[in-house]
């Protein structure tokens, strides 16, 4: 039986922060792996393989290997049990290579299965992008019992989702039920509109709801998405920031925070959050209340001419 924490240690392998060059990346250790399985199947090699195949996809640089090690890890997961697990890769390969002849059958088994689960607002936008991607399709014609009215203008259906959030607000701020929903809906719209300007900005506003329902896991993930995948987004430095100080700060990971606090300073040198992260990097391993404080005394202090 597969461990009811084994999906957010597979989230979190794919959503890493490590950066290996693609020379170190362990394919031998991984085909090794591969046939233990093959000849001695159990649910201890799988999980073991599927987290070394989520570390091998998060490190390999070309396009057309990583698509590889995902199509081969989507075929581990075909037995019974392990559809949840499978969607994760097959989400996964949509991002990467939404062009593979593939993505369309798993699009519409992401859709069905957000239907079956009642997450009929996300499941909706996953068939409109699907109608909209593949119009000729067989299909097509079925996606509109599934597509709610009030979505034809998604936009406005989705900040609407967005001031439901805090309505009815509970100990958290916000209203737990309505909160998920956009996050859904805000995952959906990315994953079939990726090249929409407003697919990132969706969600970075999905990870900030998963901050306040204290979802970090989730949080990191949409982060790590927004890096990959939306390298241009205004944002792009105020996340990889964020992301940084929640591996400090949340996961206790200063090694992690290490990595990602350099790379910003890498990619975003003259950002106006440079300074911050630079001082962040130097106090890695301190409290939240010991850097805020560091950070305040430092802003106090008059500016030399």
């Amino acid at each position: 039986m597969i461990s009811k924490v084994f999906l957010p240690v597979i989230l979190v392998v794919i959503i890493s922060c490590n950066n290996k060059k693609q020379g170190d990346i362990e394919f031998a250790e991984l085909e090794k792996m591969e046939s233990q399985y093959v000849r001695y199947p159990s649910d201890s090699l799988f999980n073991a393989l599927i987290q070394l195949y989520g570390d091998n996809i998060n490190n390999t640089i070309a396009k057309s290997e990583k698509e590889s090690l995902i199509l081969k890890a989507i075929a581990l997961c075909k037995a019974p049990g392990k559809e949840n697990i499978k969607r994760i890769f097959t989400t996964e390969l949509i991002k990467v290579s939404p062009e593979n002849s593939s993505c369309k059958t798993y699009l519409w088994e992401i859709g069905q299965s957000l239907e079956s689960s009642n997450k009929v607002e996300a499941a909706s936008v996953i068939f409109i992008g699907y109608k909209q991607k593949y119009p000729q399709d067989g299909k097509a014609s079925e996606t509109e019992r599934y597509i709610i009215t009030e979505q034809k203008n998604i936009h406005e259906y989705i900040k609407n989702m967005a001031e439901e959030v805090f309505k009815d607000p509970g100990s958290s701020g916000i209203n737990l039920a309505s909160a998920q929903k956009y996050i859904d809906v805000c995952e959906s719209y990315a994953l079939v509109f990726p090249n929409d300007e407003l697919a990132p900005e969706y969600l970075f506003r999905a990870a900030e709801i998963c901050r306040a329902q204290k979802n970090l896991p989730e949080m990191m993930k949409l982060f790590e998405w927004i890096n990959n995948y939306f390298p241009t987004y205004k944002k792009s430095s105020l996340v990889m920031f964020l992301k940084g100080f929640a591996m400090d700060s949340d996961f206790g990971r200063p090694d992690q925070a290490k990595k990602a606090y350099e790379t910003f300073l890498k990619k975003f040198p003259q950002d106006s959050l440079a300074k911050d992260v630079s001082f962040l990097l130097k106090n890695l391993g301190k409290s939240d209340e010991e850097v805020l404080n560091e950070l305040e005394k430092n802003q106090k202090k008059p500016q030399t001419k």
